[in-house]
């Protein structure tokens, strides 16, 4: 009998111990992929032109009062980190050479694409609605045209100026830091559409 109460009394104890914690699962239920490229289908150097120009900080780039990328890259390469963005995909393991991922409860896209040019981790930019569609047209227009090189600066949210470099039928996206240029890995016109979401 005493060995019951004492039993009762423990199991009692633990119950109200337990229901003390609060568990918080952290949930990527706001966010949601638009487009990928994975790591493997990012490689397309074949088909550049081997003498491409060195690409220099250029009129809006090179002026850190407006383009200001190096001032904001923390706070939304910091977003980023915190999606498990590797359980949204539908091969758990697979790396991402670029996402677009919508977040409802700031009602913007985070383009994200890995650093190729020197420290290969994952630098993250800010989209609005509007932005996004008329980046996608730009990009697609100037696909089109098959420059043999060519370089578009373009001001987006933020006053973040993304470098656009274009070579033929494929293209990268560039970022000044003020110290180093931050490069995406060259992408085909259906990558374009895939990470777009089209």
């Amino acid at each position: 009998m005493i060995k019951n109460i004492m039993f009762f009394v423990f199991f009692t104890n633990a119950i109200f111990c337990f229901s003390q914690i609060k568990v918080f699962e952290q949930k990527s239920s706001n966010v949601s992929i638009v487009g990928k490229i994975s790591h493997t289908g990012a490689i397309q150097r074949s088909g550049l032109s081997r003498k491409l120009p060195v690409v220099d900080p250029l009129r809006y780039l090179g002026d850190l009062d407006l383009n200001q990328y190096k001032k904001i890259r923390k706070g939304a390469n910091d977003v980023f980190k915190t999606i498990g963005i590797r359980n949204m995909a539908v091969l758990k393991n697979e790396e991402f050479s670029s996402t677009l991922l919508f977040l409802e409860d700031k009602d913007e896209y985070l383009l994200t694409f890995k650093n190729s040019n020197y420290n290969y981790q994952n630098e993250s930019i800010w989209l609005s609605k509007q932005t996004k569609e008329e980046l996608y047209q730009l990009i697609v227009s100037e696909l089109k045209k098959r420059p043999k090189y060519k370089n578009i600066e373009v001001i987006l949210n933020d006053n973040v100026v993304l470098l656009i470099s274009i070579n033929r039928r494929k293209i990268s996206f560039n970022l000044w830091d003020g110290y180093e240029w931050v490069q995406s890995y060259w992408y085909r016109l259906f990558k374009i559409e895939n990470l777009f979401g089209n």
